[in-house]
């Protein structure tokens, strides 16, 4: 028997998944990460994983990973030290940004430290006009000084970013040439070239994203080795391939390579999932909503596809601000991001105002119920006192929760909002308290989510909410009741849906060239020669990972009308590009911008203005993969219900709710609240009033009233 192994690192929780391909029974585990070496976490998982269930290393097939490492070395600023090769004139752009402030109104605004410092920016003496036309070719004898300036200051990696090297990569290509020629054998110096990271037009974002790809670069590619050496020390003789944030898996040479790429890996990997719990639900358009131990993410969903984005921001100094951050320029799943997980602190603030996160206990020291140390009330503790949570069946049984520790947090942060007198009831209080954090954190969750939603152009009543992560499941009947969506699904093993997504997601690889060009004026021989050369790039990196077997090739290009500063992506035909099909893709842009905005700009005439499109884009994915989970036959009917508890519900007070095994629970068993639904990863909540049942494919299917 052979296989699949997926594990995914997030900030509170590791988890894993692991399926024999012969029989679709799917194992899942869950572990605190051990944040000071993920990989130590990683592989202690592994060994209890496979030994609880009698598999050996050497029967793994294969092993997918997903990582916050390079979004929390961004985070936490502890990367390496790098150095930037720009062109003359241009070492500054990394603070001057784009000159737009993202809070007008902020007197005493800050912008984040570039990742490289400024006598580390070193400019070298080259240009590239915006046509790709050579201006100013540089010397070797300069690239030569560089390097011995480099030594000297034993930095880790470089990144290159030329001017309009989109365009033209050459003088880029020859520096890189010249400074490992220099270096020769003195060291192993990681390399970043923008034309090849992010070949994409506004110089600021190309230049932001390479760098960041340097700064990750030394400590991803040694975690990779490490985990790898640990593997193959153990028996594991396959491969490793981690998630992208677009969704699609990739080598773990393109991974080294292309590390920034992996920024939101373990959020894309969920969202992969849930496209595929939804679809063998029969729903095509979700609202996914994931939510863990430090954070939760709300991706949108149509016809069973996750939207894309272009790119996106991370390391914000505000939460909540775009524009506070470090963008980077690359095709991701289109994922808000809200700072509420069950780790997420309750706290007043300077008006009396209570308030959930953004900062998390995370793993370590975690919610104070963990008993490790943290004292600060968090999003779990509250549902540990509101009856949600097992004390003695967190994570299967694996954990121990201590609600004295949490009714100690609360009555700190009872204290703290200064509201009681001697003659209040503590223990009411507290229970109050506990469900004024639950009912804020998922209004925040859900305002968000709406927002996100609305903008757009989508009515979030008409999507079913999908809940996943170890928290979705305990919120997301509140959640949608606030959305105004009708139904939830709960997928089995929602709880560690992201590493479930490891095992379903394709090989793939996403690239984007900017090349400017009036469409009145396209030369259709010269861009079909582009499109054709992207097409190959992808295949070859396929086929570098191993991928055999049919490969398909999506493109679609970014357009404006000419004198705008966004764009809007629209899909190509598959084929050569000839004048019928130009007609045709000019025909879906304006119906794709009378959709976004409701009209097109006219010329003077009447006649809509002219469209130019800035980048060309391509996906190529490998065969979609053959899983199939086997559903485990539920245990007999008489054992679904395990007993009752008290649990609160507001309004309807203290409630005596049943709670059942949710491996127990048969396909058509119908259940009404108040409930609770237990499983080894996740709880999920049904409030009084609503009623739920299991489909075919033992997903809860839940009623929102």
């Amino acid at each position: 028997m052979s296989y699949l192994l997926g594990f995914d690192i997030g900030g509170t929780f590791t988890d894993f998944s692991l399926l024999n391909t012969a029989t679709g029974a799917l194992h899942t585990h869950k572990r605190l990460t051990t944040t000071k070496d993920p990989a130590q976490g990683v592989m202690d998982g592994v060994r209890t994983l496979l030994a609880q269930n009698h598999v050996p290393m050497s029967a793994l097939d294969t092993v997918y990973h997903a990582t916050t490492l390079v979004a929390n070395t961004l985070i936490e600023r502890n990367g390496a030290k790098i150095a930037l090769l720009c062109t003359k004139g241009h070492r500054d752009a990394l603070e001057i940004r784009t000159e737009q402030r993202y809070d007008v109104y902020d007197l005493f605004l800050q912008y984040p430290q570039p990742l490289v410092p400024r006598y580390l920016r070193l400019s070298v003496n080259e240009r590239v006009d915006r046509d790709g036309r050579v201006l100013v070719t540089p010397t070797e004898a300069e690239i030569v000084q560089l390097a011995a300036q480099l030594v000297n200051e034993q930095v880790d990696a470089v990144a290159i970013a030329f001017l309009h090297s989109y365009r033209n990569p050459i003088n880029e290509q020859q520096v890189a040439a010249w400074l490992a020629k220099a270096l020769g054998g003195k060291c192993d110096l990681p390399i970043s070239l923008s034309s090849a990271v992010a070949p994409e037009i506004r110089e600021y974002e190309r230049t932001s994203t390479t760098v960041a790809n340097a700064y990750v670069q030394p400590k991803v590619r040694g975690y990779l080795a490490r985990l790898i050496t640990s593997l193959k020390a153990e028996g594991y003789a396959g491969c490793l391939y981690l998630t992208l944030s677009s969704g699609g898996n990739a080598s773990a040479n393109m991974a080294a390579q292309y590390p920034i790429r992996l920024v939101e890996s373990g959020p894309a990997a969920g969202a992969v999932a849930a496209a595929h719990f939804g679809a063998t639900a029969g729903k095509q358009d979700l609202v996914a909503f994931d939510m863990g131990g430090t954070t939760a993410k709300i991706c949108v969903i149509e016809n069973g596809v996750p939207e894309l984005a272009r790119e996106l921001e991370v390391a914000r100094l505000h939460r909540f601000k775009k524009g506070s951050g470090i963008p980077l320029q690359f095709p991701s799943i289109d994922m808000i991001e809200i700072g509420a997980g069950g780790g997420s602190i309750a706290k007043y603030d300077l008006l009396g105002l209570l308030k959930i996160g953004p900062e998390s206990a995370a793993s370590d020291p975690g919610p104070a119920c963990y008993g490790l140390g943290g004292t600060a009330p968090t999003v779990t503790d509250a549902n540990l006192l509101l009856g949600y949570l097992d004390p003695n069946y967190f994570a299967g049984g694996k954990m121990k929760l201590h609600p004295y520790l949490a009714q100690q947090a609360f009555a700190a942060l009872a204290a703290q909002g200064g509201k009681m007198s001697v003659s209040n009831d503590l223990q009411s209080h507290i229970t109050q308290l506990a469900w004024g954090v639950y009912q804020l954190v998922n209004e925040n969750m859900a305002s968000a989510a709406k927002i996100h939603i609305i903008e757009k152009g989508r009515d979030p009543r008409q999507y079913t909410l999908l809940a996943y992560g170890g928290g979705g499941p305990l919120h997301g009947t509140s959640v949608a009741k606030i959305l105004g969506a009708n139904e939830v699904l709960c997928p089995l093993g929602a709880g560690v849906g992201s590493a479930i997504g490891l095992l379903i997601a394709p090989m793939s690889f996403e690239m984007a060239q900017s090349y400017p060009i009036k469409w009145d004026s396209v030369d259709l021989q010269d861009l079909n020669r582009l499109l054709a050369e992207m097409a190959q790039k992808g295949r070859d990196q396929l086929l570098e990972a191993g991928v055999t077997g049919e490969m398909t090739v999506e493109r679609s290009a970014d357009g404006r009308f000419v004198g705008q500063l966004h764009e809007l992506n629209v899909g190509l035909p598959n084929g050569e590009l000839s004048r019928q099909t130009q007609d045709e893709i000019r025909a879906t842009f304006f119906a794709r911008y009378r959709e976004q905005y409701g009209h097109l700009p006219n010329n003077a005439g009447g006649t809509p203005a002219a469209i130019e499109f800035m980048s060309w884009r391509i996906t190529v994915r490998g065969p979609q993969p053959q899983v199939q989970f086997a559903r485990t036959p539920p245990l007999a009917a008489g054992m679904a219900r395990k007993g009752s508890r008290l649990a609160y519900f507001g309004e309807h007070g203290w409630c005596d709710t049943s709670v059942y095994d949710r491996y127990a629970l048969a396909a058509e068993v119908k259940l009404v609240g108040p409930a609770i639904i237990e499983e080894r990863e996740s709880t999920v909540i049904l409030p009084p009033n609503m009623q739920a049942y299991v489909d075919g494919q033992l997903n809860l299917r839940i009623k929102v009233a």
